[in-house]
């Protein structure tokens, strides 16, 4: 059964939605499905070309990130280019930036939180501790 397209449907999902329904339907065995999802990969690239370089980094962060193996070249890559892109200010990490900022303490678990770049929301900072994910506004 092929997944059904609906194009005004997905003009309203959030570009989180429109990410995993475009996955769901490449990893279908049907080729209509992997057609459309051919199609929503323009909707998202299109999409896309209206992010900061911060938001870009964070979907890096939220999609790619933990499918690559601790072993591999590719995770390295990865990680320079979300600082990078989350950063915002280009080129190599100086010394002088090297040093991480004072992060926020989870005040559930007590653990540090990380700033999290929204893409369909407000940015806002998220404790790293999986079982915990805490997220407060930035403010």
């Amino acid at each position: 059964m092929a997944v059904e397209f609906d194009e005004e449907y997905d003009d309203e999902l959030s570009t989180r939605d429109l990410i995993r329904r475009q996955q769901k339907l490449g990893a279908s065995p049907l080729v209509v499905d992997r057609l459309t999802a051919m199609v929503l990969g323009n909707r998202l690239d299109d999409r896309l070309k209206g992010f900061s370089d911060r938001q870009i980094g964070q979907l890096l962060f939220d999609f790619c990130w933990a499918e690559l193996y601790v072993d591999g070249p590719e995770l390295s890559i990865v990680t320079q280019a979300m600082d990078r892109l989350r950063r915002s200010t280009g080129g190599a990490v100086t010394n002088e930036e090297a040093p991480v900022k004072q992060q926020p303490v989870c005040p559930k678990c007590g653990n540090g939180m990380f700033l999290h770049y929204g893409i369909d929301d407000l940015d806002f900072w998220l404790c790293d501790y999986v079982t915990c994910r805490h997220k407060e506004i930035r403010r």
